[in-house]
């Protein structure tokens, strides 16, 4: 119970940085939170995913920890997802590294940084805290 409590306190502080915008930049262009990295088919798939990982139990345990590996991955998915298409539609009509670069406020990069520790951290407790 302590490593699913460790784990779902771990994967929440992850996600906070979705609570602030991380898109926008351009003049005239709304800013745009974090939120769309969450509520896309990707990242909701993937909060689901961990959280079944995490607190459903399988016979087989491998079968958690590929569920929650997947959810805490497919949450940075989401997110490179997002980084480098939102802008596309509201924006610029292309596909461009550098518009991606140019409209991400800070935020968008903190958040990542922290998904990715998060990424570590999953591994970390997983292997030396017991159930």
């Amino acid at each position: 119970m302590k490593k699913k409590i460790i784990l779902t306190f771990a994967f929440i502080i992850s996600l906070l940085p979705m609570l602030l915008n991380q898109y926008g930049g351009a003049k005239g262009v709304q800013e745009i939170t974090g939120l769309v990295n969450l509520f896309n088919p990707v990242g909701i798939t993937a909060f689901l995913l961990f959280i079944i990982g995490v607190w459903i139990h399988f016979k087989n345990i491998n079968v958690n920890k590929i569920l929650s590996i997947l959810g805490i991955i497919g949450i940075v998915i989401s997110e490179v997802y997002q980084f480098l298409t939102w802008h596309i539609q509201n924006i610029t009509g292309e596909l461009s590294i550098q518009n991606s670069i140019n409209f991400a406020f800070p935020e968008f990069y903190i958040g990542l940084v922290i998904s990715l520790i998060m990424v570590i951290v999953y591994f970390v407790v997983d292997k030396l805290v017991k159930e």
